[in-house]
């Protein structure tokens, strides 16, 4: 009986060193993340990258079966003026390759649907921004045309480097 005990007691420890390990890797991926070095946020796409260094790159991520993309879009066009004007580069990705945005007369249009696994983008519309060399900083839901605005404004500013 103390053997089995004995043998209990050890799995129990194993495990529990077990899952310290799982749970210190899972927090180091986290980490890098968090701080834009994790798979998929690296430089493999350039063609969202930011002008230079220090500015940014905003990415009004759509799908063409989408309503909310539709609305959202509409009022796309005049803050993504705005936004180029404060030194941020602005550019559409259409997450289902479709060229209906370009259609719709979307300028820098982006055909990438294999970005919503490496990014985790399961909600369009969604405001996407990276740095100079197409490091994604972060992705924000849009809900709304209102939610849309709120998510530009604090990138009005102009870029100071």
């Amino acid at each position: 009986m103390i053997a089995i005990l004995s043998a209990a007691l050890v799995l129990a420890w194993v495990a529990i060193a077990l899952l310290a390990f799982g749970y210190a890797g899972l927090l180091g991926k986290v980490r890098e993340l968090q701080e834009g070095r994790g798979p998929g946020t690296s430089q493999v796409n350039p063609e969202l990258a930011a002008r230079g260094p220090g500015s940014r790159s905003l990415a009004l991520a759509l799908t063409s079966t989408c309503s909310t993309c539709e609305k959202v879009f509409a009022e796309w066009g005049a803050l993504a003026a705005r936004l180029n004007a404060a030194g941020d580069r602005t550019t559409v990705v259409s997450m289902d390759d479709s060229a209906k945005w370009q259609e719709r007369g979307a300028t820098d249009v982006v055909l990438a649907s294999e970005l919503s696994s490496p990014f985790l983008i399961a909600y369009q519309p969604a405001l996407l921004v990276f740095d100079e060399r197409g490091a994604l900083l972060s992705a924000e839901p849009i809900g709304s045309v209102e939610g849309l605005h709120a998510l530009c404004e604090p990138f009005l500013e102009p870029v100071t480097i």
